[in-house]
């Protein structure tokens, strides 16, 4: 998996969390020395590019929901509800996104 991004792009990303450039750089480079991305030149431009596998995402990220939610992806969306950090917009993309899915499992399982 190599996936290119330059730091525009990211911080056009984060754009809606108002991070500072410095504090998205001071991130990146955070990540950089745990070894989960690294940094190559284009150019001009430093890319990013990540060292861990998807698989291992989802799979730290079951963990991280099954040790601090319970197991349960309700609680773990109600907590990013509640604290504020899920907006009007990301719920209804979420519910499009559920909805989709339900519909799909519906036409499989007949």
């Amino acid at each position: 998996m190599k996936i290119f991004v330059n730091i525009d792009e990211i911080i056009e990303l984060l754009e809606e969390h108002n991070w500072a450039e410095s504090t998205v750089r001071n991130f990146l480079s955070r990540i950089i020395d745990k070894g989960y991305l690294k940094t190559e030149k284009d150019g001009r431009k430093n890319v990013y590019i990540p060292l861990v596998s998807q698989d291992y995402i989802n799979k730290k990220s079951k963990g991280i929901i099954k040790r601090l939610y319970d197991n349960s992806v309700k609680k773990f969306v109600a907590e990013l509800y509640e604290s504020d950090s899920i907006g009007q917009n990301d719920l209804l993309e979420l519910k499009k996104y559920l909805d989709e899915k339900i519909e799909e499992r519906r036409e499989i399982n007949g």
